[in-house]
């Protein structure tokens, strides 16, 4: 990958997140520097809902792009929220009922199968962009860009909460070095996880070949039938499994200022929050459970901008 690569952002969403997607796509809009292609991935029984947001270089994709047709949305017994949940229909191909979140991880990962773009950057839907976006923050020198944070997840031994179970973050790494045929993995472990995270298209396909060669069945099959995954340790473990692989520069620093936990953001406290930008960010991420209004993240924008 010598020449200018191409560019594609890939944002996973669902019904709840609409209103924040759409702000995803004004701030993308406003804030491509170069032409580049965005897809947001959604479940069919979203797809009308999203058919609003496409575009000349956005494409609303459903799971039946994505997905084997036997991996179905049901509505969860008995849940007040009337969310859903994915099931097999297939007997031959047993997995475990998934959750949105882990399907979510199921559209990136097989993402890579349908779009023709070299990089794939995920930017999920309750992220805003506040600066320029170009292929530059995410290439160089012919590599893509690898989030990784050294010796970032404790040993596993200490790595436990209050009822002695462990954490997910460990539990993903012993999955992914598992369902890459890998070496136990040793602790501390490198940390993959993070918003704004691009991978290799390339790389990310050979990732897909070897979890079905090693299952022996296909992707969705063989990420279905463990209860907790992460697609992006798995990605990591991948291409750091024998050092750094050639096409790949790594960096510990976030391309996204992130809200992970806390109490809703107000006008006041996100502007705070944003004089924490750091130089080669370029987007800001304040996860959907917060609570945090749609209003308060477009103000937010606002505050970056004046930065």
């Amino acid at each position: 990958m010598n020449a200018a690569p191409s560019l594609a952002i890939l944002t996973p969403s669902y019904a709840g997140d609409f209103e924040r997607c759409r702000l995803l796509c004004e701030s993308l809009d406003a804030m491509a520097a170069e032409p580049l292609n965005h897809y947001i991935l959604v479940a069919d029984h979203d797809l009308m809902q999203f058919a609003p947001l496409a575009g000349a270089r956005r494409r609303i994709v459903p799971d039946s792009a994505l997905l084997p047709p036997w991996l179905k949305a049901i509505r969860r017994p008995f849940d007040a929220q009337r969310r859903h949940v994915w099931i097999s229909t297939d007997l031959r191909r047993p997995v475990r009922p998934m959750s949105g979140w882990h399907v979510q991880q199921l559209r990136k990962l097989s993402a890579a199968t349908v779009v023709e773009e070299d990089i794939l950057v995920m930017a999920d839907s309750d992220s805003v962009f506040v600066r320029p976006v170009t292929a530059s923050s995410f290439w160089r020198d012919g590599k893509v860009r690898l989030y990784r944070k050294p010796a970032a997840i404790p040993d596993a031994a200490l790595d436990r909460d209050a009822h002695g179970a462990l954490s997910r973050h460990t539990l993903w790494t012993r999955h992914a070095a598992a369902i890459l045929d890998l070496p136990p993995p040793r602790f501390p472990a490198d940390d993959f996880i993070n918003n704004l995270v691009s991978w290799r298209k390339d790389r990310a396909l050979e990732v897909i070949a070897r979890i079905e060669a090693v299952a022996g069945r296909p992707l969705v099959a063989a990420m279905g039938r463990a209860a907790t995954f992460s697609e992006y340790q798995i990605y990591g473990a991948a291409v750091t499994a024998d050092g750094l692989d050639a096409g790949h520069f790594d960096r510990p620093e976030p391309l996204s200022l992130t809200y992970w936990s806390g109490q809703a953001l107000t006008a006041d406290s996100a502007r705070d929050f944003v004089n924490g930008l750091g130089p080669e960010q370029i987007a800001v991420c304040v996860q959907s459970f917060t609570g945090t209004s749609v209003e308060v993240m477009r103000g937010l924008i606002r505050s970056a901008g004046r930065g």
